[in-house]
């Protein structure tokens, strides 16, 4: 079996295996919880997920890149990306309207948690997500990521309903103290070729 093979049959497994467990337990904690446990077992196997077949953005204002290699055709669930991100990656506070679960394959990724207050934002926790972590998120927590790695970090983003389909999500704008409509990535590059 060849390298793509195993790849593409070991991320059609995960994925499978993450649908048995949505609609055997639904969206909780726990049941983020063996999501998150799913995606790293996937993860270990950083050899099927470089930088040679997803490369990171170079002399670009852009400092991350979203490569998507799994989605439901019919209704964009079950949505799986590869992010590969350089330094300096900062997002401000957001939810993301959907269930979602972060885990590492390379370098480090601050992932920091919020509560909302009258004043905007406060921060109530955080987690570095590196290679044998993740962080699990519901429709409406709040989180920002943040990179310093001088190397390209490379994590899984995988979301319940495809990026592209999450027109309601919302993030904290610092500046205008005031909650913003967080635009879909228009940017997301297809790469289900390279697991099929």
């Amino acid at each position: 079996m060849t390298l793509n093979e195993e790849r593409s049959n070991a991320v059609r497994n995960t994925i499978e295996a993450i649908r048995n467990i949505e609609a055997a337990h639904g969206i909780t904690m726990k049941a983020l919880g063996q999501i998150k446990l799913q995606l790293i077992q996937l993860a270990a196997n950083t050899e099927w997920f470089t930088e040679s077949d997803f490369p990171a953005p170079e002399d670009s204002k852009d400092t991350s890149r979203v490569y998507r290699i799994s989605q439901d055709a019919v209704d964009n669930r079950f949505a799986l990306y590869v992010q590969v991100a350089r330094s300096p990656t900062d997002t401000p506070p957001h939810n993301h309207d959907t269930w979602a679960v972060i885990t590492g394959i390379r370098g480090d990724e601050l992932n920091r948690f919020y509560r909302r207050t009258e004043n905007g934002v406060e921060q109530t926790g955080s987690h570095m997500v590196q290679p044998g972590t993740g962080v699990t998120l519901l429709p409406d927590d709040l989180h920002s990521i943040h990179i310093k790695d001088e190397q390209a970090v490379i994590n899984f983003h995988m979301y319940g309903l495809a990026l592209e389909c999450l027109t309601e999500r919302v993030y904290y704008d610092r500046k205008n103290n005031d909650w913003k409509i967080f635009e879909s990535d228009s940017n997301i590059i297809d790469a289900s070729h390279i697991v099929q």
